[in-house]
């Protein structure tokens, strides 16, 4: 199938906003998978140094990371998912 993205352009305007602070409310441990830290905005970077999630890199992905690295994702996720499973 194939969209027009321009005609979604209403539904652009705010679509991020608030977005860190909500993934940081979340009450359990947090993975984040990108393929760079270029585009964090500063309220991720601040929480990222402080360690208040886990970030696994994929330099050599697009947008699309679990597209991209889908055997490698696998791997950061199943990992993180193990470490904090409960017993």
């Amino acid at each position: 199938w194939r969209v027009d993205v321009a005609k979604t352009s209403a539904h652009w305007e705010g679509w991020y906003e608030g977005m860190g602070e909500r993934f940081l409310r979340a009450r359990c441990a947090k993975l984040l998978v990108l393929a760079g830290t270029d585009r964090l905005d500063d309220v991720l970077t601040v929480a990222q140094m402080q360690g208040k999630f886990q970030t696994v890199l994929f330099p050599n992905a697009g947008h699309a990371v679990h597209e991209d690295e889908p055997e490698r994702c696998a791997e950061a996720v199943l990992g993180f998912a193990a470490r904090y499973a409960s017993p």
